[in-house]
């Protein structure tokens, strides 16, 4: 009889799930507690026993997929990040070349600010991960740099006679990200008190006087 090789073992299926879906669903579990704790008690007030307990799980699944809560924390923002920007590129994919800015901005600033609307989202992504570590400072850093490149990416496949020079590249793309995350923050901490649509108009005036400068309209 053969014997079972320890692809087979891994694989093998209890309750007709098999080992890497449970470690996987067990995973997204605590990045689910993590989420909810990071986005009330905080980073500092989120400990591996409170993120078991709100997962409903023993700290030896906790180990076996994290090192630690920072581990835990980036998972999750990394997570919350990537569904933010699907959300976003996902209204534009397929607009055409030389549509309005309006008409492109528009629906992605919408997408973008009703994503940042939950307030565990919101605390987490744009507050949590501030000072943690250098390692998380330097995710930060990154996130927004691509953030960036893709709005970059897109404004020059929408937009191919655009000619600019990689200091203006870099420096456009830092502004733009930087005046809807700044206008994010101040959303965030006033308590959303300002509507989506008020919101994204105000942003929608900074990314339509771009498109002035550069000829895009």
């Amino acid at each position: 009889m053969k014997n079972p090789s320890k692809s087979d073992t891994g694989s093998r299926l209890y309750g007709g799930e098999s080992t890497e879906n449970r470690v996987q669903r067990r995973r997204e579990q605590f990045l689910d507690a993590g989420l909810l704790l990071f986005g009330t008690v905080g980073f500092k007030g989120t400990s591996v026993r409170g993120l078991c307990r709100q997962a409903k799980l023993t700290d030896r699944y906790f180990y076996e997929s994290f090192a630690s809560v920072e581990e835990v924390l980036v998972a999750v923002y990394e997570r919350e990040i990537q569904r933010l920007i699907a959300a976003v590129f996902g209204q534009i994919r397929n607009m055409e070349p030389g549509t309005p800015i309006a008409e492109l901005a528009r629906p992605a600033l919408h997408a973008f600010f009703e994503g940042a609307r939950d307030p565990v989202v919101a605390k987490t992504v744009w507050f949590e991960v501030l000072g943690v570590s250098d390692r998380v400072n330097q995710l930060y850093l990154d996130t927004v740099s691509e953030f960036g490149q893709l709005l970059l990416m897109m404004i020059k496949g929408l937009y191919p006679k655009l000619a600019l020079s990689a200091t203006q590249e870099q420096l456009l793309t830092t502004g733009m990200v930087g005046a809807i995350n700044q206008s994010t923050m101040a959303w965030i901490v006033s308590g959303f008190a300002t509507p989506v649509e008020d919101l994204v108009e105000a942003n929608l005036m900074i990314l339509e006087g771009l498109g002035l400068r550069l000829n895009l309209q």
